[in-house]
């Protein structure tokens, strides 16, 4: 069947609108027109097109590449006889900054182990003779506070 989809042309790498340009497919062949000239024909079996995403298309011209975004990108998908991209999925917000971190490993968490206290050893931070100064400067200044207040 013969058909033709009007849309934007640009080279590998081009940025822009791109040249307003018709791919036609007549019979067996594939033909690029820009307004009035024709740009080439190549037959069907030298053409492969593949979907490049928000509607454009990489179509490969007998091994010269060009992309084509078409007017109706559903239609010229359905007549090019390429399946449609799916719908991009909502991925949560945690889900992506993980998968964007860089060399961080996906590990299962342990849950943390809980041990019961244990006396006071001798190379513990506060050790009995630590903990014995500590009570005695405080009792000592207590003491002296009690001298004091009752002085007054």
């Amino acid at each position: 069947m013969d058909q033709a989809f009007a849309g934007m042309l640009l080279l590998p790498g081009e940025e822009g609108p791109g040249l307003a340009a018709v791919l036609e497919t007549v019979a067996a062949d594939v033909k690029l027109l820009t307004g009035a000239e024709e740009l080439g024909s190549w037959n069907v079996d030298d053409c492969n097109v593949t979907a490049a995403g928000k509607g454009r298309f990489k179509v490969v011209l007998g091994g010269e590449m060009v992309m084509f975004t078409p007017d109706t990108p559903i239609q010229f998908a359905e007549a090019m006889t390429i399946p449609p991209e799916p719908e991009p999925k909502s991925i949560p917000l945690a889900a992506r900054i993980e998968a964007q971190s860089p060399g961080k490993k996906k590990t299962k968490a342990e849950p943390a182990k809980i041990e019961p206290l244990k006396s006071i050893a001798k190379d513990e931070v506060l050790g009995r003779t630590l903990m014995f100064l500590i009570l005695a400067v405080s009792s000592a200044l207590i003491v002296t506070l009690l001298v004091l207040t009752s002085a007054i």
